[in-house]
């Protein structure tokens, strides 16, 4: 079973032409999902360059061959938004990274926190090249050629210290000791985000002091206990939204 319908297939480097055998998967999806034959044109991107089209030139039972005509390189369409987010379980780390990549952060940053498990930092997802497969996923999904950057830090004091910027707006979530709405505090803003959301456990007592003390908004998003994945979603969403053109 093919386990992606992409609205964009990105490519390593821009090419003129290409050619797949059937053991590829993206031949199994442009036969069996996308129907293509001779002649027919599928969108495709370079990995943080241009999109473009290919044009279905050969095709058999054992092959595929395209050829490209690429557009101009435009500018990265990110949101002003980077994500410090704890380490939690690789199923939900799989759902952040593609869901987030999807809706267009900038930047990932992923640490071990307190309540967290240190067994997850040792998950296939980060030993192997597995998560940036996740956030191709996601950028092709959002017919988006621009791939976030991803890092992992020790903690969360080493995670913003790696921010190292003073003029960011912060803002974290957390449902205990919040006193403001999401909503209300960040509906009409202008400058660059950085949302933190914790693990599934929530934030230490450190840790709280940690935001506290380097300018974090401490918020919440409603008096129901969110799914960290959806809670992402949704933060995104509202501060997305909130951005003055």
């Amino acid at each position: 079973m093919v386990e992606f319908i992409l609205n964009l297939i990105l490519l390593k480097e821009k090419i003129s032409q290409i050619e797949w055998s059937r053991s590829d998967r993206r031949y199994i999806h442009l036969i069996d999902v996308l129907g293509v034959k001779i002649g027919s044109e599928i969108d495709f991107g370079v990995e943080n360059g241009p999109r473009g089209k290919g044009t279905i030139e050969h095709l058999d039972s054992e092959k595929i061959k395209i050829s490209f005509k690429w557009n101009p390189p435009h500018a990265p369409d990110f949101l002003p938004i980077r994500l410090l987010i704890g380490l939690t379980r690789p199923q939900t780390c799989r759902k952040v990274l593609e869901q987030a990549t999807a809706m267009g952060v900038e930047e990932f940053h992923f640490f071990g926190a307190e309540k967290g498990e240190r067994s997850y930092a040792l998950s296939t997802l980060w030993t192997s090249d597995e998560w940036r497969e996740k956030i191709r996923n996601g950028a092709e999904q959002a017919f988006a050629s621009h791939l976030p950057s991803c890092m992992i830090h020790e903690n969360l004091a080493l995670a913003i210290h790696e921010l190292n910027s003073q003029s960011d707006i912060r803002v974290a979530l957390d449902n205990y000791e919040s006193t403001t709405k999401l909503t209300s505090s960040f509906s009409n803003h202008n400058g660059r985000v950085c949302l933190a959301v914790g693990p599934e456990r929530g934030w230490s007592p450190g840790e709280r002091n940690i935001l506290r003390a380097t300018k974090f908004k401490i918020c919440g998003l409603g008096t129901r206990v969110l799914r960290v994945e959806t809670a992402v979603v949704s933060a995104i969403g509202i501060l997305g939204s909130g951005f003055r053109s």
